[in-house]
């Protein structure tokens, strides 16, 4: 496995780890503040396939 495909995994674990907290807590708050992380590791994991591709 090359040090991109290890970066990408790492990176959707934490997605989905982010997302599993969101699902767990109850407030507002706190799924306010953990959506813009999604979306920044959205965002990098994307950067990180275009990188890939080349």
């Amino acid at each position: 496995m090359d040090e991109l495909s290890i970066i990408e995994e790492k990176i959707q674990d934490k997605i989905v780890q982010t997302k599993i907290q969101m699902d767990r807590t109850m407030e507002r708050a706190e799924t306010d503040r953990l959506w813009p992380i999604i979306e920044t590791l959205n965002w990098v994991l994307n950067e990180i396939l275009e990188v890939g591709r080349d």
